[in-house]
């Protein structure tokens, strides 16, 4: 995982939000990305978004999780994703 949400284009991070999805998934990389997700994300509701989207008000796919990030990082005034 790299250090910080800029680091990452929006279809890389794409990429690694869709892991969790997949039944043939690698567990120790869904458990970076959660960890991730609770240290470096800034969203209020961190790995929520991708463990319990229906509790975050948000639909549960990996495109939901990355507008909901694209969302909040743009009313916040934050960068989200590097450019592609």
């Amino acid at each position: 995982m790299k250090n910080e949400l800029s680091q990452y284009t929006e279809q890389e991070f794409l990429e690694l939000v869709k892991e969790p999805y997949d039944e043939n998934c690698d567990d120790q990389l869904v458990d970076e990305l959660l960890i991730f997700f609770n240290k470096k994300i800034r969203h209020p509701k961190g790995s929520a978004l991708v463990t319990h989207p229906d509790m975050c008000g948000i639909e549960d796919s990996p495109e939901a999780v990355i507008s909901e990030l694209k969302r909040w990082y743009a009313e916040q005034g934050l960068p989200c994703f590097k450019s592609e």
